[in-house]
């Protein structure tokens, strides 16, 4: 499967490279009238390269040698876009040079006061996007969670109920709707909510109760050890505080955990039970390994999501498909078809709901009847498909760059809607114009919008006027696009270590780390044209010897 999503990539990624260079040439050909013969030939020539690709998209070509040529001709159109990055930035700089020449001349002149018109850019985004379906199948699980960590019967400092299932069938979402009851905001003195799908080799207590002080909100203590890290906790909590206040009930939410070890989570118990002394604190769980959850489990037996019926899944593609609108009577039938492809599992009708929006009725039956038709008896495997589907789906090979690239960020990880932007503008991924008259920005939030109606974004964050700030991806839509670009995209963590072909490396995020981190020869990734340091603090600057870099993060 992970082959077949990075060929379905790969002749996209050349197009876009393809479709930049041609614009390029086109600027630089009226521009540059001593090189106009040779730049009409590349653009012909990448024009030709242009039209070999999108048939090779449309046949899906899985064929080693013809990967081969196409991963080739990969490197050529990037080189060619870099070449022609270099003119555009030479006429740039002679361009400048030109100006401030005339400028000085200028100095020695009257100066002419001239008439301006005060005006500014004004900000375009109107489109409030629908975020998700309702709630659907789950209210039961809720209720019974919420209820258990309510009771005031509880006198245990710390007890642990998980949330078990498995991928995409919704685990998450219920531990939001409790995190986020009133009930719940009522009850707790303070709630937590810390990601830790990147502890799957070493539940890393130390950097977890850095993260659990990162959700309260205080201050970092100077010493990063974990003893510090713990007692600076106890403070906030456990009515240590100059002010005196008594000990404070919690909850504490331990998002996607993997390891199953249960040594190190006995000895993190030990630690929340010294942290504070009131009684009733609660952690919730979420994973989708049950014996995680039977070594996690404390004072409450785990809560297991069952997979949800054909109806609710029709209810969450309708709620998708047609937002506030009933959908057609003469879908119903069709849609139910469609439902039964979920499995049960509402992140595959969320997708599916996204992907079948604004199309029409022979649209949805030709999904049914040739994107779903091998679609049954491998779960795990059927929701990949689907995923893989809602990105065969996206309307243009720009579009499919711009998810792709969301790839370098880590699981769990808020992208910032304006930034994400910038950093797609950035790469050239916005170059392309689907219209006219778009602007690039207005082009980005476009495709920030599809992406998100198809629900491969998710969990957006709105301003007092709707507008969508930040979001996430669901885990195992951030696996699926890591499956996409894993030939373009490498996170590299503390050891430093790179077991892969980095040639064709392009994008290369420096995970966070405390300790000293190797950094790899620059020869290795000399095509790279986004780098992400986050939180490292051992680069220095011989080490930044990249010339073709773009973002730096």
């Amino acid at each position: 499967m992970a082959g077949a999503l990075v060929d379905a990539l790969l002749g996209s990624t050349t197009e876009v490279l393809v479709e930049k260079a041609i614009n390029l040439a086109s600027e630089q050909i009226r521009q540059f009238v001593d090189f106009k013969k040779d730049l009409e030939k590349l653009k012909n020539t990448l024009k030709l390269i242009q039209a070999v690709l999108c048939d090779a998209e449309k046949e899906q070509v899985t064929k080693e040698l013809v990967k081969r040529w196409l991963e080739n001709l990969e490197r050529v159109a990037f080189d060619a876009g870099n070449l022609l990055d270099d003119i555009n930035y030479e006429m740039i700089r002679r361009k400048v040079e030109i100006q401030n020449q005339m400028k000085r001349k200028s100095q020695t002149a009257p100066a002419l006061p001239l008439p301006s018109e005060a005006g500014f850019m004004e900000n375009r985004q109107t489109v409030s996007a629908a975020v998700g379906a309702s709630f659907i199948g789950r209210d039961d699980d809720v209720s019974a969670i919420v209820t258990k960590l309510t009771a005031t019967s509880n006198n245990e400092t710390i007890s642990v109920i998980p949330i078990v299932g498995m991928g995409g069938i919704g685990k998450t979402t219920v531990a939001q709707k409790v995190f986020n009851s009133l009930d719940i905001e009522n009850h707790f003195d303070k709630r937590m909510w810390v990601c830790v799908s990147d502890f799957k080799k070493d539940f890393d207590a130390n950097r977890l109760f850095g993260l659990m002080l990162e959700s309260l909100e205080v201050p970092m203590p100077e010493v990063a050890r974990k003893e510090a890290k713990v007692r600076k906790l106890k403070e906030s909590l456990d009515g240590k505080e100059p002010n005196g206040k008594k000990p404070l009930k919690y909850l504490l939410v331990l998002d996607d955990v993997w390891n199953e070890e249960p040594a190190p989570w006995n000895r993190f118990l030990d630690s929340l039970r010294g942290i504070s002394s009131a009684k009733g604190s609660w952690v919730i769980v979420t994973t989708r390994n049950k014996r995680v959850a039977n070594i996690t489990a404390f004072a409450s037996r785990p809560c297991s999501l069952e997979k949800l019926s054909d109806d609710d899944c029709w209810l969450i593609i309708s709620k998708n498909a047609f937002r506030d609108r009933e959908a057609p009577g003469d879908l119903k039938e069709l849609g139910l078809e469609l439902a039964k492809k979920c499995q049960g599992l509402p992140l595959a009708a969320s997708v599916l709901g996204g992907m079948l929006r604004n199309k029409e009725r022979n649209e949805w039956q030709s999904i049914l009847d040739t994107g779903l038709q091998n679609i049954g008896g491998d779960e795990d495997g059927d929701i990949t498909k689907i995923l893989k589907l809602s990105f065969d789906h996206l309307p243009s090979l720009s579009l499919k760059k711009c998810f792709a690239y969301c790839s370098i960020f880590p699981q769990d990880f808020q992208m910032e809607r304006n930034q994400l932007i910038q950093l797609w503008a950035a790469e050239g991924f916005l170059h392309s114009k689907p219209r006219k008259e778009m602007c690039m920005e207005e082009v980005g939030n476009w495709y920030f919008t599809i992406l998100l109606e198809s629900n491969l974004f998710q969990d957006a964050e709105k301003d007092d006027y709707g507008n969508v700030l930040n979001c996430k991806m669901h885990d195992l839509v951030h696996d699926m696009v890591q499956s996409i670009s894993n030939s373009k995209t490498l996170r590299l963590t503390e050891s430093g270590s790179v077991d892969m072909e980095t040639s064709s490396i392009r994008y290369l995020a420096l995970e966070r780390s405390e300790k000293e981190m190797p950094f790899p020869s620059t020869e290795s990734f000399k095509h790279i044209t986004t780098l992400f340091l986050q939180g490292n603090k051992s680069l220095n600057d011989r080490e930044m010897s990249f010339f073709m870099l773009r973002v730096l993060n």
